[in-house]
């Protein structure tokens, strides 16, 4: 499926999936949504969607977000079919989910909570690692508490993508970020910063 068949064919449905969004109770089956993934995977193996209902009192529309999952290679595929995106009443359609951190700074404090373990932010402090100035993207270093000091490095990549994808959305993991790397103990050989200045460090890079 091309992405210019895609929207042409989401155009002929997206009546219905309002309408599903907006009446049919979460522990019934979305049938319509669950269409909507299966034609965006038809498009790209990997993509799925996300869509914000607009509230009630105010006359806004869905917002949908074409989401890679983390998945850098899938940028491409998520560009291009944004890119061709035909103006959809009651629709507003977005290339991959933002952050929130900066409409929720509060998140910092709050635990994410995994299988076995939690990580909190403001616990975490960084140091940048490696720059590929060409590609401008990074390897981080990630200084943790040592209740994290027996969780496997796999397992706290994964988790740590996870919370930078929630606080600084998928296009700044996906563009920003390469490899992490982890250390439990804080010598003279780097300097480390709060995680909430991540952002702002990489992007002073030039």
């Amino acid at each position: 499926m091309t992405a210019k068949e895609f929207w042409e064919e989401f155009k002929g449905y997206e009546e219905g999936l309002r309408h599903e969004l907006e009446f049919v109770k979460e522990d019934k089956k979305m049938e319509t949504f669950s269409y909507l993934c299966s034609q965006l995977e038809s498009y790209c193996h990997g993509l799925t969607p996300n869509i914000s209902a607009p509230e009630k009192d105010i006359s806004k529309n869905y917002i949908l977000s074409v989401s890679c999952s983390g998945n850098r290679d899938l940028l491409l595929y998520v560009n291009r079919l944004i890119d061709l995106v035909p103006e959809i009443e009651h629709w507003d359609i977005k290339a991959l989910v933002d952050g929130k951190i900066e409409t929720d700074p509060k998140m910092l404090l709050e635990p994410f909570t995994f299988e076995g373990f939690s990580i909190t932010p403001k616990d975490i402090r960084f140091t940048v690692y490696s720059w590929d100035p060409e590609k401008d993207i990074f390897d981080l270093l990630l200084l943790l508490p040592l209740n994290l000091a027996e969780i496997d490095d796999t397992e706290l990549e994964n988790a740590f993508m996870a919370i930078f994808e929630e606080l600084w959305g998928e296009r700044f993991v996906g563009e920003k970020i390469n490899c992490l790397f982890f250390t439990h103990n804080a010598t003279s050989e780097h300097e480390f910063f709060e995680l909430e200045m991540l952002e702002v460090c990489l992007n002073s890079f030039e």
